[in-house]
């Protein structure tokens, strides 16, 4: 016998139940930890009775107890996937059926060690913890590790959740890194991974369901039964559409004889360039890319931002020749589908601009992003500030709230454009903000942000997000990508220091309170957080 399965018998409690004179059901149930070793916080129970029967799952630390009713329709036989333990500890798990007269019966204990956490799990310091405050669920985080001043760790990876204590109930000890994962209307988790960027369905306990892979590209090696996407890459963002098709970001590669070939010098002469595009697709589950929206036909190609002239982020994807210099001019970070509208909400990081595309049309409604470079055919589009607004730079996760107002994480990045003098590091701030949006004036007005505590340097160059909490409408911020320099000031780049993250929750009050704040970070090492997401539950139902 496998030495990990144990069996529990079930008790009668009592063989005849008063008032009914209803024998109680005969039961058996046997425990497995999960096989699956990288998500290894998990208890796998086969339940048989001798008549169709509901069941509950208890299990208990000797200080807490959890009770899960998630299995109510009548079964003879069914599996039971238990979730929700903590590390190294030890827990009594029970069981209890009741067939359709109302008897029960209840299991002896099961006795289970957690295995602890492993060595190389990210630190987390919970440093703000108001459960009775918070929104319910746990958080769900995916860390990346950075070993030294280069990039991160491609073949590590850790997605955890955390309850509303701030202790790790799940865990996906991943043999590579994950940026961001997302919750499927299956209850399963979908994460894209590489830097061509393979697309990962898997269920709680860690088994991949389905994959995706690109093919454009020469080089690609296909997983075995992957699914093939006529794409050259995958990055930044991929989601479910209600129809169940894919909405992902993908890139081409166009050559231009004559293009900016300087962020400092206006004098400069344009050059020859390859740029590489962003390119917004919709695919099937079989694969099949229905749609194609290539964003260098949607905003002013040549546009650019700071950073626009920069290839590192596609180092080992498309090459780099000296003749003909490799541009990412967009680095496209975020695409929302607003259903209501039928449009995109579109974040572009080097552009400093969120756009929105009607689907109807395929024409852009606006723009908003500094009015400074953009050609005739665009200027009309540019939303103007009321009031205070600032404009966004270099910001992450442009969303629709249930209000229809414009959530995002503003960066802050250089708060300046080609050919402008940059806002230095000490001077940068980053926010949470929530714009309103008249599309009939074209202006935006802010309504809310959050950039820290009093006094607090909140600056982060890269990465980041903002979620909308929807019962107790908080927002949830990714502070995902700081820079601490050696004497202690902030960076703008990763190798200019140590990185490290925090993930919090805050009231949408002006001025916001935390109520939840963890924190990854270590002296010798980098951790960093793209995206996180609070979920209702371990479960989906």
């Amino acid at each position: 016998m496998n030495p990990l399965v144990r069996v529990a018998a079930l008790v009668l409690l009592p063989a005849w139940v008063a008032g009914c004179g209803e024998r109680a059901p005969l039961s058996q149930v046997t425990w497995t930890p999960n096989p699956n070793a990288r998500v290894p916080l998990a208890l796998i129970g086969k339940l048989t009775t001798d008549r169709p029967a509901s069941a509950r799952v208890s299990f208990s630390d000797g200080e807490r107890m959890t009770t899960l009713a998630r299995w109510p329709e009548l079964a003879s036989e069914r599996e039971l996937m238990v979730l929700g333990f903590h590390p190294a500890t030890r827990y009594s798990v029970r069981v209890e059926v009741t067939d359709a007269r109302g008897s029960s019966a209840t299991s002896e204990a099961f006795e289970w060690i957690t295995p602890p956490l492993p060595a190389s799990f990210p630190p987390l310091s919970v440093t703000v913890c108001r459960p009775e405050k918070m929104e319910p669920g746990v958080t769900l985080i995916p860390a990346e590790r950075w070993p030294g001043r280069g990039d991160p760790d491609r073949e590590f990876g850790a997605l955890f959740a955390l309850d509303e204590h701030g202790e790790v109930v799940w865990f996906y000890d991943a043999p590579h890194a994950i940026s961001e994962a997302k919750r499927l209307a299956n209850g399963n988790l979908v994460y894209y991974h590489g830097t061509r960027g393979n697309v990962v369905e898997m269920d709680m306990l860690g088994n991949v369901v389905r994959q995706w892979y690109t093919t454009r590209l020469p080089g690609t090696v296909a997983p075995e039964g992957g699914i093939p996407i006529d794409a050259s890459t995958i990055h930044h963002d991929v989601q479910e559409l209600p129809s169940g098709n894919f909405l992902a970001l993908s890139t081409e590669l166009r050559r231009f004889e004559s293009y900016p070939a300087s962020e400092d010098d206006p004098n400069v002469p344009p050059a020859p360039a390859r740029v590489v595009g962003d390119v917004i697709i919709e695919y099937e589950v079989d694969g099949t890319v229905v749609k194609r929206w290539p964003v260098l036909d949607l905003l002013d190609p040549l546009r650019i931002g700071y950073e626009s002239l920069d290839w590192g982020f596609w180092q080992g994807v498309y090459e780099n020749l000296p003749e003909e210099p490799l541009r990412d001019w967009a680095h496209v970070n975020s695409v929302h589908y607003d259903a209501q509208d039928h449009a995109l909400i579109v974040s572009s990081y080097h552009q400093d601009a969120v756009f929105e595309l009607d689907l109807a049309t395929g024409r852009l409604r606006w723009i908003l992003g500094f009015p400074t470079g953009w050609g005739e055919r665009w200027k009309p589009l540019i939303l103007t500030p009321v009031g205070d607004g600032l404009y966004p730079f270099h910001q992450h996760a442009a969303r629709l709230t249930p209000q229809r107002t414009l959530l995002m994480f503003d960066n802050g990045k250089y708060r300046a454009l080609p050919f402008a003098p940059k806002m230095r590091p000490e001077e940068s701030f980053s926010r949470a903000v929530e714009f309103a949006l008249d599309e009939q004036t074209l202006e935006f007005r802010e309504l809310w942000s959050y950039g820290g505590r009093p006094g607090e340097i909140f600056f982060t160059p890269f990465l980041g997000e903002t979620d909308w909490l929807p019962v107790k409408e908080h927002v949830l911020v990714t502070d995902g990508g700081r820079v601490t320099q050696p004497n202690g000031r902030p960076g703008f780049h990763p190798a200019q220091g140590r990185k490290w993250a925090r993930v919090l929750e805050v009231t949408h009050t002006t001025p916001a309170e935390v109520v939840f704040e963890v924190l990854l970070d270590e002296p010798n090492r980098g951790w960093t957080v793209y995206r996180s997401e609070r979920l209702a539950s371990l479960y989906s139902r």
